[in-house]
């Protein structure tokens, strides 16, 4: 969504009240009622650019002015909320029940709106349109085709079709999570977690978060799923089966995070530790200023011996070097002070390599963890592919990646799933559930087990199991939990008119569960 000068999105916004907050209500009742009585908290949610839409990634949203704000509602069933809409400068619209069902009009009278707006003299850049109905569709398809953004909320379960006509599709954990913060349910212990009983020394953590930042300034980053190797060096940290009393490693992390000024936590899949560089030590890529030797600063002095030790090593080496392997040896080499002049004034070992000129080596970011290497004497190793591919049959590797593509079910192996399932289980057992808070637990717990599985592949795992009218509980079993979602995907194979066989249906049930039959 490109803006000329930067100028503010205009924006229309059409809300479907009923099915959102009945959509949100089967998530999270707080969400959905926050969605119901302070619109003016999501709304500047919107109109600051949706921040977290993108995961920390650095594709922020524009801005937006919302010009036109429609909220069709129920009048039966929802009239108390109609207040907080109107204070919040929208046009309510009754749209009574018309059947039994409860089904109302609003659809119609949102369709007649849109297409109204679109005539309207004031050139709207987009529409957004919080409803997961798919009758929206061909509304959306001529939207696009006026050359008009589109950006729509589902609350639930939403068509292929209906995702693949708008521009922008805002999830519903995203907008709990960043729209609707309910206080204190977002932040610190979660009611039933363990209260925290430290069994490390301030001396043991001080040590772990020096360990911490020696490993990521190497390359600037550690990921989640490397963080248990480093701790792993601490015999405390081995003979300990709690996270030394943080019960987990993102709490864990967290503390150590601000035991040091430089080092912060970075969300994404997998979250990881990062060196932030004070802007007073940062340096132009390639550009250095002409020095007397009498001028040179200890700082340059210390640069110049780091980067004459890493040549004699790249030199002398057979094969590529690992970044973080190289680091090592030169903070072993040089002393405490590289650490302590933040890489001399660089912020990151990467950092001081890439500002340099000459190096008379290459540095190579890719396969991780990163290399240092002469090409004319090295070659880099191949990218590891996941052990786990090569262990999934042709077959159902197949029929899976065909399931996935049409429904949208995630990707995972038979393993994955087994260990997804699992964390949800030990995870109800500690703490309610709660789709913002159950899905970065479960996360982190399947990291803890050294595998990656992003949130948002967590998310429709539980969201899928929530649209099953499944209600957690403690009592939830891996197999259990299992078979809820099997069904659930069955159920999203038959809406998308993928309807499976025999054998393909012994499939679904080898891909999403096989992997605990596995495991006994």
């Amino acid at each position: 969504m490109s803006q000329e000068n930067n100028r503010p999105l205009k924006s229309a916004l059409f809300v479907d009240f009923d099915n959102i907050y009945l959509g949100l209500q089967q998530l999270d009742e707080v969400a959905a009622e926050r969605f119901g009585i302070d619109p003016a908290s999501w709304l500047n949610w919107l109109m600051q650019g949706m921040p977290g839409l993108n995961n920390g990634q650095q594709t922020p949203q524009p801005k937006r002015e919302i010009l036109i704000r429609r909220c069709y509602l129920n009048p039966r069933d929802f009239h108390r909320y109609r207040p907080y809409f109107i204070r919040s400068a929208f046009s309510v619209i009754d749209c009574p029940s018309l059947t039994s069902q409860g089904k109302n009009s609003a659809d119609i009278y949102m369709v007649m709106d849109i297409i109204d707006t679109l005539e309207h003299k004031t050139h709207f850049d987009e529409f957004i349109i919080f409803s997961g109905d798919a009758d929206f569709t061909p509304v959306l398809l001529r939207l696009r085709a006026h050359g008009r953004k589109t950006a729509v909320l589902a609350a639930g379960p939403a068509s292929p079709a209906y995702i693949a006509a708008s521009d922008l599709v805002i999830s519903e954990d995203v907008f709990i999570e960043h729209a609707l913060v309910t206080g204190e349910v977002r932040r610190g212990l979660r009611k039933g977690d363990k209260p925290l009983v430290i069994t490390a020394t301030p001396q043991l953590l001080e040590a772990m978060a020096e360990k911490l930042y020696a490993e990521a300034s190497a390359n600037g980053e550690i990921l989640a799923t490397d963080l248990p190797r480093i701790y792993r060096e601490f015999p405390e940290f081995r003979r300990d089966s709690n996270w030394l009393g943080f019960f987990s490693l993102r709490a864990l992390t967290t503390d150590l995070t601000r035991r040091h000024p430089d080092l912060h936590i970075t969300e994404g899949d997998p979250w990881r530790v990062t060196v932030q560089v004070p802007k007073k030590t940062r340096r132009a890529v390639g550009r250095r200023a002409p020095e007397r030797p009498a001028d040179i600063s200890e700082e340059e002095r210390l640069r110049g011996q780091i980067l004459s030790l890493v040549r004699k090593m790249v030199a002398e080496a057979d094969e590529p070097i690992l970044m973080a392997k190289a680091a090592h040896e030169v903070t072993n080499k040089l002393g405490e002070r590289v650490l302590a002049s933040r890489w001399a004034g660089a912020g990151t070992f990467k950092n001081l390599l890439l500002s340099e000129e000459g190096l008379e080596f290459e540095i190579a970011t890719t396969p991780s963890p990163g290399y240092l290497y002469d090409p004319e004497r090295h070659e880099l190793p191949a990218a590891e592919h996941a052990a786990d591919e090569e262990e999934v049959a042709p077959e159902l590797a197949t029929f899976a990646e065909r399931v996935s593509q049409i429904t949208g079910t995630p990707n995972l192996t038979p393993r994955q799933y087994a260990l997804l399932f699992t964390a949800i289980a030990e995870d109800l057992k500690e703490a309610p559930y709660n789709l913002t808070n159950t899905s970065k637990s479960v996360r982190d717990r399947c990291i803890e087990q050294g595998e990656t599985i992003s949130r948002a592949n967590v998310s429709f795992v539980l969201k899928g199991m929530t649209y099953a009218k499944h209600r957690f509980s403690k009592r939830d079993t891996p197999r259990s939990l299992a078979r809820v979602y099997r069904n659930s995907v069955l159920a999203r194979c038959q809406d998308a008119e993928l309807e499976l066989t025999s054998e393909e249906k012994k499939l679904l049930d080898a891909w999403l569960m096989g992997g605990l039959r596995q495991n006994g």
